[in-house]
Formats: C-alpha cells, structure tokens, sequence
C-alpha cells in the first residue's frame, strides 16, 4: 500500500515536471510580457526625421492629446519644439567635435553657447511640416503627432554669428568643411522639405 502512495506520487510530480516543461518558460512569459509590436504614427515621423538630421536640418516630433483638436495640436507643436532643442544641441556639440577640434576649451564653450542662444531664439519660428491626426470616437479624444522642421539657414547663420569676432575660432576651426556641410543641408531643405 506504501508503495502503491509512493508510485503513484512519483507519477504525479513527473507529470507535472513533463507539462511544466513543455509551455513557455518563466522567463519567456516575463520577456514578452504581453506586449507585441506594433506600428504608431511616430514610426513614420522618425523615418523623416532620421533623413532631416542626416542633414543637419533642426527637427522634432511631438505628440498632443486634448478632447479639444487646437489643443492636442499646441501641444505636439510644443513638444516637437522641445524635441529640437534637444536634437539642436546634439548638432552643436557634433559640430563642435567635428571641426573646432583644435580650439580651447573655453573658446570652444562660449562658441557653443552662442549657436545654441541664437538657434533656440528661432524655435517658435519653426513651422509644421507633417501631422498625423487621429480621433477616438469613444472617447472624444484627438492624437496629433507632429514633426516640426527649422530653416537649416538659421543653423548656419548662428554658427557664423557665434564665430564672428573670435580671433581663436576663426584660426583654428575648418570652417570651410563645416560651411560646405551646413549647405548641403540647406540646399536639402530647399529641395526636398522647405514649404
């Protein structure tokens, strides 16, 4: 009789080792979580952006959402004009490391935050250059997602004020590369993204 308990217990605890095994594991289940991919709007803004940038065209995308559609739109504009300070700095500090290798540290900081007053004062002047716009008849809602686009003109026109009557930066900086580069954004800009 104690054996017959025995066995048949050692049944049931293989059986349960053999189904356990057999489903996904524990951490199978926690890396997917029930979460899948998916494609949102911003997959397509990030696709332009990715090209703007390659450029050094300033852009940003943002996302609002308000059961009023004035205000999911003041608020993704604001978000993608927060997104370009940021992609804005980025701009400067490759600039910065790219061409004005050989400047002083000092120099090469007050040349940075020059170009970085003059292109954030030019960020309410930023237009939209797409919005994707969606409604949730449920709930009332509207979802705007934004990409926002900056003159590149402005870029190149603050990098040079900023230069202006540095003796240090204007020996020292490769200017011209970094000239010829902006350029080419801007005449990117004219051909392909400028409204």
């Amino acid at each position: 009789m104690k054996t017959t308990r025995f066995l048949s217990a050692a049944i049931s605890i293989a059986m349960a080792f053999t189904f356990t095994s057999c489903g996904p594991s524990k951490t199978q289940q926690a890396a997917t979580g029930g979460f899948e991919s998916v494609k949102t709007p911003a997959d397509e803004l990030l696709e332009i952006k990715k090209d703007l940038e390659s450029n050094f065209i300033p852009c940003g995308i943002g996302m609002g959402e308000s059961t009023d559609e004035m205000v999911a739109r003041n608020i993704s504009g604001d978000e993608a004009r927060t997104d370009m300070a940021k992609t804005l700095n980025t701009f400067v500090e490759r600039l910065s490391e790219s061409y004005a290798q050989n400047v002083s540290n000092e120099a090469k900081k007050i040349w940075e935050e020059g170009v970085r007053q003059s292109t954030h004062k030019e960020l309410n002047g930023t237009t939209s250059y797409k919005s994707i716009v969606q409604f949730n008849k449920e709930s009332g809602h509207f979802k705007i997602y934004s990409l926002y686009v900056m003159n590149p003109e402005l870029l190149k026109n603050a990098v040079q004020a900023a230069a202006a009557g540095q003796e240090e930066l204007e020996l020292r900086v490769k200017k011209d590369d970094m000239m010829n580069k902006l350029n080419e954004g801007t005449a990117a800009y004219n051909a392909k993204y400028k409204k």
